[in-house]
């Protein structure tokens, strides 16, 4: 044992397991608080038992996640005060697979262990059939271009709101939550951003998409990024700032003093596994938009890839979206 420091060995495997005291109490939080372990031990048994069960039954599981918050007590000798569980089912699963599955964790050891001195509540959702989602760009239509002017068109199908929005420099919108990610979030306008001068690069998060995580640099050439309701997003300009065109559709229940909503990734365990997963770059590149993920594309049926070595990208026709 160095420092709070503390390494157990399980002696039929050989597995180590440390533990370091947290941050909040003499230590460096550089692996597992003891509690910690508790809160482990309910989360891993709940996932157990419902395995075996499934097991019995002949049925197949795909990945179900457990997310526990830990209360410690305030006052008093110290000590877990309750364990807060959110538990991601897959979506197939049928209603009377559900409710088997649920009472096969009140057959959890370390519940019946804790139950009488540990607050344990339990949070069940059932994660919902990922939507196959590509993003779209709406192109502009040219008129006329002379030395420095250029005459352009958006029109936008139902448009019935339009706002500008100014970055002074490398602004981020918006501005972080402390060391956390903010996010905005529309639940009742659909966003058309179109620069008007220099360039933005957007991150845009949506847990239903089957591929959560995007960011587009976004420059003027290719359109109007169209970022659908319910769809997590953030901006950043470079050093010479950005301004750009956003030609809205609004539907009846539009509300601008509700609708610009700031989530921090602090208390969205959802969208920090979201933005953890693999991003889809989008790009101008060669008179075009250009998809690119590490692996296949699976946006688009264009056999044309990129030449990057870690990369493939499928290239999107400027007027084909």
């Amino acid at each position: 044992m160095g420092d709070l420091h503390t390494e157990a060995q399980h002696e039929h495997s050989g597995q180590k397991l440390r533990t370091d005291a947290p941050l909040d109490h003499e230590g460096k939080g550089e692996n597992f608080a003891p509690t910690d372990l508790i809160a482990t031990a309910v989360g891993t048994c709940f996932l157990t038992v419902m395995g075996i069960a499934a097991k019995e039954q002949g049925w197949k599981l795909d990945e179900i996640t457990v997310e526990i918050d830990k209360q410690m007590t305030t006052q008093g000798p110290r000590k877990i005060e309750s364990l807060s569980l959110q538990i991601e089912m897959p979506p197939y699963l049928k209603a009377d697979q559900l409710k088997l599955l649920k009472k096969a964790t009140k057959d959890c050891p370390v519940l019946r262990s804790l139950n009488d001195s540990i607050k344990i509540k339990a949070k069940w959702n059932q994660s919902k059939k990922k939507k196959n989602t590509c993003l779209n760009f709406l192109p502009t239509h040219v008129f006329k271009e002379t030395p420095q002017v250029t005459f352009f068109d958006l029109g936008v199908k139902e448009s019935n709101g339009s706002d500008v929005v100014i970055h002074h420099g490398s602004a981020l919108s918006p501005p972080n939550d402390e060391g956390f990610e903010q996010y905005y979030i529309h639940h009742h306008q659909i966003d058309h951003n179109l620069v008007l001068d220099g360039s933005r690069t957007l991150t845009l998060l949506n847990p239903e998409w089957d591929e959560q995580s995007h960011v587009i640099y976004l420059n003027q050439k290719m359109g109007a990024l169209q970022i659908p309701i319910g769809t997590y997003h953030l901006s950043v300009s470079g050093k010479e700032g950005s301004m750009v065109l956003n030609q809205a559709v609004r539907d009846s229940d539009f509300d601008s003093s509700k609708e610009f909503i700031l989530v921090s990734l602090r208390d969205r365990g959802d969208l920090r596994k979201a933005k953890e997963a693999e991003p889809v770059f989008w790009v101008w590149d060669d008179g075009r938009v250009k998809r690119l993920k590490v692996g296949e594309a699976s946006c688009s049926n264009k056999k044309s890839r990129s030449g990057l070595a870690k990369s493939k990208g499928s290239v999107i026709p400027e007027k084909n979206f």
